[in-house]
């Protein structure tokens, strides 16, 4: 008994689909793999494209944050030395 998840070889399909040939016809047959893979075998992602999506999204998202985080910083910075200019010119009026 196989595992689950297990992955189907080309030959497997193959052999399923020319048993189909025999059983349904041609014409039936096509009909139903392009019901069980309607945009064709090559659109169809492998765990191996996942894992390079996951990846580039991965760094698209740590670039974002990066970018983020130094634009929050450099406002943050911008203000405090806004409001201690402020201030500082309030204090010295006060006291002057």
């Amino acid at each position: 008994m196989e595992e689950p998840g297990v992955i189907v070889t080309e030959i497997e399909r193959t052999e399923l689909v020319n048993r189909l040939v025999d059983t349904i016809g041609e014409g039936p047959t096509e009909t139903l793999m392009k019901c069980v893979i309607p945009d064709g075998r090559d659109q169809v992602a492998s765990k191996d494209d996942l894992r390079v999506l996951e990846a580039n999204l991965r760094g698209c998202i740590d670039s974002a944050s990066a970018k983020q985080t130094r634009l929050l910083l450099g406002g943050f910075a911008t203000m405090v030395g806004f409001m201690i200019t402020i201030w500082a010119t309030l204090l010295v009026q006060q006291f002057a």
